[in-house]
């Protein structure tokens, strides 16, 4: 039911209860007055009409008195008039039948000799308005009716009037006053209706009208402010909260773009997933990318249908399942799985898991935020770095075998010559045939140096030689340390250190390290590669005499994608990030010592296989 409904009904309940219970109370007393104003008119005609009945009583006039009596009865408005004999005996009536009937009861033996009017309701007559007056005795009438003190009274003069005139005439007030009392009323309700409806009912309604519109998400909408009072100020007051609604959406929509934002730049695919229901509440671009689906399609997904392709969770006691595994906030866990692209494809995947609790729409919910590596593309990736690492050392290459195979020409023409002219001399020509063969064998070496740093690493470590890694690629970048007026130094450790780790991986350290020292003396210098043994660690210390590093740069030497070299060549970032990745793959440290003006140290620890 509508506000103005409810006003409406509530205004004439109160009013139409209001004047019923005005009009009762009128009627009542207006009849009371009416009984009053009639007593009192009785009670004097009765003054009259006792002082006549007095004098023919006093005069014996029997017959005037029956005819007062008769006459009086045949006025307009009463009913009927008696004279009660002091024992209560009717001894003159306007009424014959009355005349004998013995009426004590109305000798008003509770308030002897005081006159009375009350309204009196006989069987099978009509209400009547009963004037009952006693006639006082008096001296004179003492001869016949006896001494005052036991005589008081010498009878009673009853005289009934019509009540039905008394009544309508109440009736017709009563009607002419509801009527009057209906006119104001309703003049009245229309004017608070009016009022109402201009000042309340309108403007509530156009607020209400606002606040749907608001609900339904039009933040512009506003409600109209027409006048300073109550319904405009809660008017103003609702803008207010509209605009201050507005600017929180605002806000936190602003926010919720820019942690979007944040998600999708980050190179590892991310999904969130509440632990209740396994449904994934928010992902990244990369994740996306990686399952080739689009982020509509993954939220509200459940995670191991979406990742993995299946109906049920995956089986706890089969698989590392995160949503299973952790169970307590800020616990973590690493595992790798297989997720299952959306055209079928298996994705080999590293993933990282925490749990975190948050608030959500319904309380308190337990997030479980995973970060997922793709191995194929880190692989391909870590590919990539080596093969351009070893474009950089195309040059180098190129030279080392050009002057073995320069050398080979000559002897080859030589031979050619010799056979052609027929001059050929046996042991001259075993020469030739010798230093072909070494040469050849350096070609062979540098190939063989370059084919080992350039292979994919194995899936399991290996017990590597220390010192035929370093030396083999350091001996690749002689060509471009003599270009750059660099001389390289090696010191090995007699002992043949060696370590557990993939000597494509080790080689590929030792790579970045050295073209990193060679950037630090864009004027030339002195490097030095040694090989150290102490206790179980075998130590390559790479010592340059460059520029040296700044405390800034030095804190963020290892960070991805951060290049700062000294020649002021653009680097990719990701050397020194592969070089950390490396030692730390196989349980080693790597350390950083700088001072500028003087040089760089770097120092790489391994643990040592004995025998």
């Amino acid at each position: 039911m509508s506000l103005s409904s409810r006003v409406m009904r509530q205004v004439l309940l109160v009013a139409g209860g209001a004047s019923l219970l005005f009009a009762v109370l009128f009627l009542g007393l207006y009849r009371e007055q009416l009984e009053r104003e009639r007593a009192a008119t009785s009670t004097q005609i009765n003054r009259l009409l006792r002082v006549a009945l007095e004098n023919a009583m006093l005069k014996r006039d029997v017959p005037g008195l029956r005819d007062i009596v008769e006459k009086m009865g045949e006025q307009p408005g009463i009913v009927g008039v008696m004279i009660l004999a002091p024992g209560g005996e009717v001894r003159f009536a306007s009424r014959p039948e009355k005349l004998g009937q013995q009426l004590p009861e109305l000798l008003g033996k509770e308030h002897p000799g005081v006159p009375q009017t009350r309204f009196v309701a006989e069987a099978g007559q009509a209400e009547v308005l009963r004037s009952i007056n006693p006639v006082p005795n008096q001296l004179v009438c003492t001869s016949c009716h006896g001494p005052l003190a036991s005589h008081p009274i010498n009878g009673v003069l009853v005289v009934d009037y019509d009540a039905g005139t008394i009544r309508h005439d109440a009736y017709r007030s009563a009607a002419l006053f509801a009527g009057a009392g209906i006119a104001v009323l309703a003049l009245t309700l229309w004017s608070i209706w009016r009022l109402l409806r201009r000042r309340v009912i309108d403007p509530l309604a156009r607020l209400d009208l606002a606040a749907n519109e608001l609900a339904a998400g039009d933040l512009t909408v506003r409600a109209p402010v027409d006048l300073n009072d109550e319904p405009g100020r809660l008017a103003a007051s609702f803008n207010r909260m509209a605009d201050h609604l507005a600017a929180q959406i605002g806000r936190s929509e602003r926010q919720q773009r820019y942690l979007q934002e944040l998600l999708d730049g980050l190179p590892d695919g991310v999904r969130v997933i509440r632990k209740a229901d396994y449904r994934i509440v928010a992902v990244n671009a990369a994740y996306c990318s990686q399952l080739g689906v689009s982020a509509e399609a993954a939220l509200g997904q459940l995670c191991y249908g979406s990742s993995h392709g299946r109906d049920t969770p995956c089986a706890p006691t089969m698989v590392v399942c995160p949503v299973a595994e952790l169970e307590q906030p800020g616990q973590s866990v690493k595992c790798r799985h297989r997720h299952r692209a959306s055209d079928g494809r298996e994705i080999p995947v590293e993933v990282h898991a925490v749990l975190l609790e948050s608030e959500g729409e319904h309380g308190p919910e337990q997030l479980i935020v995973e970060s997922t590596i793709d191995l194929s593309q880190a692989v391909r990736h870590s590919q990539e770095q080596r093969l351009s690492e070893l474009g950089l050392l195309a040059a180098g290459i190129a030279h080392e075998i050009h002057n073995p195979l320069g050398s080979m020409r000559l002897a080859v023409d030589g031979l050619l010559r010799g056979l052609r002219n027929g001059t050929d001399d046996p042991q001259r020509m075993a020469g030739y045939l010798d230093m072909m063969s070494n040469e050849i064998d350096r070609c062979t070496g540098v190939t063989k140096r370059l084919l080992l740093l350039s292979r994919l690493p194995q899936q399991q470590a290996q017990i590597v030689a220390l010192n035929p890694a370093v030396s083999d690629t350091v001996t690749l970048l002689d060509f471009d340390a003599r270009s750059h007026g660099i001389t390289q130094q090696l010191e090995l450790d007699p002992s043949e250190p060696r370590v557990l780790a993939d000597d494509s991986d080790l080689r590929m350290l030792i790579l970045n390290l050295v073209q990193n020292a060679h950037h630090s003396m864009p004027q030339g210098g002195i490097l030095i590669v040694r090989t150290i043994v102490e206790a179980d660690k075998a130590i390559i210390e790479v010592i340059d005499h460059g520029s040296g590093i700044t405390d800034d740069t030095l804190r963020r030497i290892f960070d991805p994608f951060y290049s700062h070299r000294a020649d002021g060549e653009p680097g990719t970032g990701l050397g020194l990030t592969i070089c950390k990745s490396i030692v730390e793959r196989y349980g080693g440290s790597i350390e950083v010592r700088s001072i500028l003006g003087e040089g760089t140290t770097f120092r790489v620890t391994l643990a040592r296989v004995s025998g």
